[in-house]
């Protein structure tokens, strides 16, 4: 039923106020409510019908409408016993939220509408129930054949164009190709997106509709999602019940990965955790296998886990499984203590090396799932490509070098491969976190303590000194002083450091206490 057809009932005298074009959005149900925000009982597809009791001053409008906006409703239906007439601030909040406002006339009850229309409702949603009920059974009994959803869906959703995606992005199966960019916003809005589903507007005349499929609640990073064209709150009953076959269609097949996964992991743990043991590549070698893996491949080791008090590493885990998957076919990826690891099987370049771009990909894949961390930190470590069975100890020992360096970076989702990392950085990163704190504030406290009561920028100037190379005239050229005035600078320096600044020593102390204060 449309919206128009409601208006249609002469008996009712109802009369349009605002959103007159918009007749044709799909009525599910009526609500009746006073209350200012009645978001949390709608679903979307509703008509309000409201006595206006909530309204107190005219600001009250602009909440109500903003409520029932983000809600989904396809319409509000307002009283006009309260106050004579429906209150000109309701009308214009309701425009602003693009929701069509209708006016109750005071002889009309609300029971009056409901009635009148509810009997045609039953009878639309009775008559496509029957259809729901046969095409889910046939899904399901073609998922419990090992059909593959790639192939199912787009036969499944008829004439709905529709696609599967990850909370990155990533396309587990569609009714077509979707470009990189759209499955990115699409994901970024289905991990902010307040309730679901969510109608998100990418132009004027495009419009996706985000439906949950399988979403643990408080936490939709594991999870996937459908994205289907289209405005959900203009869509007829059938229309939704064909959407709604579908996300069960896929939160069916999420069951069913996560049943093979938590198979996977357990094999995982039993190649990681002699691996991180010292185990020699022949007692390695064989549980690669059984991980499907080949001992003579290529790999790429991961260490991860959450940082800055973030709990557990169950959020870590997921992580790394969702980041591994369109890296490599092949993954060992376990929980072993408060880490997660992970050894992927690189797939080779046309000329047999590993490809360039593996870690940037991982970045940038972890940082698209910064919006759905709820202020947990996630720090990663990855090695450089090893090749061959016997090169993963050590690429293991990388990973796990780069992933202590992380965990003292600031980002939210801090990815360090080993590559990037210079040889005193590996070393810092080995080093306690409180042994790195008690070196820099024994070196550089003297001087932030001078900066703060004279203004003298000590600390600046030692960095920009020792970035120059020790050259006098440089540093003073960057800093706009006069040479004179940058050595009684490095004078009082050294007078509240205790270190001479020609000794290279010296210099390398406090350079890796100005690295320590960056990281």
């Amino acid at each position: 039923m449309r919206l128009n057809d409601v208006l249609a009932q002469r008996n009712l005298r109802l009369t349009m106020l605002s959103g007159h074009h918009q007749g044709d959005r799909v009525v599910q149900q009526f609500f009746t409510t006073d209350l200012l925000d009645p978001s949390r009982y709608l679903s979307g597809g509703e008509v309000v019908l409201t006595g206006l009791m909530w309204r107190r001053t005219p600001e009250d409008s602009e909440v109500f409408a903003a409520a029932v906006a983000r809600a989904g409703v396809s319409a509000v239906g307002a009283g006009a016993a309260a106050y004579g007439t429906v209150p000109v601030d309701l009308v214009e909040a309701c425009a602003r939220h693009d929701v069509p406002v209708f006016e109750v006339p005071v002889e009309v009850s609300f029971t009056a509408i409901s009635d009148a229309i509810g009997a045609t409702l039953r009878i639309e949603q009775a008559t496509g129930l029957a259809a729901v009920v046969n095409r889910h059974q046939g899904l399901i009994a073609a998922l419990t054949e090992d059909a593959q959803l790639a192939d199912l869906l787009p036969s499944a959703a008829a004439d709905i164009p529709c696609w599967a995606l990850s909370a990155t992005g990533r396309l587990i199966a569609g009714t077509s190709p979707l470009a990189d960019d759209l499955r990115a916003r699409l994901a970024r809005t289905f991990l902010t997106a307040p309730r679901l589903p969510h109608v998100l507007s990418v132009a004027r005349n495009r419009r996706y509709s985000l439906f949950a499929a399988g979403t643990h609640p408080g936490r939709r990073l594991d999870a996937w999602f459908l994205a289907c064209a289209g405005d959900v709150t203009t869509w007829d009953h059938d229309r939704r019940q064909a959407v709604e076959g579908l996300t069960t269609l896929l939160a069916l097949e999420r069951a069913h990965l996560d049943r093979h996964l938590r198979v996977e992991r357990r094999l995982a743990a039993h190649l990681l955790q002699p691996l991180l043991d010292g185990a020699a590549p022949a007692e390695i070698a064989p549980r690669l296998e059984s991980c499907r893996l080949d001992p003579d491949a290529t790999f790429l080791a991961l260490t991860a886990g959450t940082a800055g008090g973030s709990p557990t590493t169950d959020l870590a885990l997921t992580i790394v499984e969702e980041l591994a998957r369109p890296l490599a076919p092949s993954a060992a990826i376990a929980e072993i203590g408060s880490e997660v690891h992970a050894i992927i099987q690189l797939t080779p370049t046309p000329d047999g090396s590993a490809p360039a771009d593996v870690v940037a990909r991982i970045r940038d894949a972890a940082r698209a799932l910064t919006p759905g961390l709820n202020g947990a930190r996630i720090a990663i470590g990855t090695s450089t490509p090893a090749i061959g069975v016997a090169a993963l100890d050590g690429a293991v020992e990388e990973a796990r070098h780069a992933h202590r360096y992380a965990l003292t970076r600031p980002e939210q989702v801090a990815v360090v491969a080993s590559g990037d990392l210079s040889s005193h950085a590996l070393l810092l990163a080995a080093v306690p976190a409180e042994a790195r704190r008690a070196f820099h504030r024994r070196l550089l406290r003297p001087l932030a303590e001078y900066d703060r009561s004279h203004n003298a920028r000590l600390v600046h100037t030692l960095d920009t000194f020792l970035r120059c190379d020790g050259s006098w005239t440089r540093t003073a050229k960057l800093l706009h002083v006069h040479v004179n005035t940058l050595r009684y600078r490095i004078q009082r320096i050294e007078q509240l450091t205790g270190r001479q600044l020609r000794r290279f020593d010296d210099r390398v102390d406090l350079y890796l206490a100005l690295e320590l204060q960056r990281h």
